[in-house]
């Protein structure tokens, strides 16, 4: 009974005229599956994303920048006292202020590094040993 019934439906789809569009209807939903699919994950990450960025910004280190901040500004100031030129004191880290370290610490026989590592601190006399 069923062969009976395919059988002339199944001529009928394979006919060019019906079975291209039907092919070309469903590559077209596929396709719609396909960017529905994406947009949804790209949603969900975009979410995560934000939510991540959120939580950032909300528990940022600022206890870790400020002892830095002050470390830093403590350092210019006893590098200009020496007589070294740092740069502004209220600025980050600049290319003055890593000449200025370079230049003490060749002076004083440490490793040069131009960074306020302990050892210049240290020989800035901000730390004790």
């Amino acid at each position: 009974m069923i062969h009976r019934l395919l059988g002339p439906l199944r001529q009928h789809i394979f006919r060019p005229v019906i079975f291209f569009p039907l092919l070309a209807g469903l590559a077209v939903l596929s396709v719609y599956g396909v960017i529905e699919l994406g947009l949804g994950v790209t949603g969900r990450w975009e979410r995560d994303m934000t939510r991540r960025m959120e939580y950032f910004r909300d528990h940022q280190p600022t206890v870790l920048v400020t002892r830095y901040e002050e470390r830093l500004r403590a350092v210019r100031a006893a590098l200009k006292e020496r007589g070294y030129p740092a740069g502004p004191t209220d600025a980050m880290m600049n290319t003055h202020t890593a000449e200025a370290l370079r230049a003490f610490q060749r002076r004083q026989g440490l490793r040069v590094t131009g960074r306020p590592d302990q050892a210049t601190a240290v020989a800035l006399g901000l730390e004790q040993r």
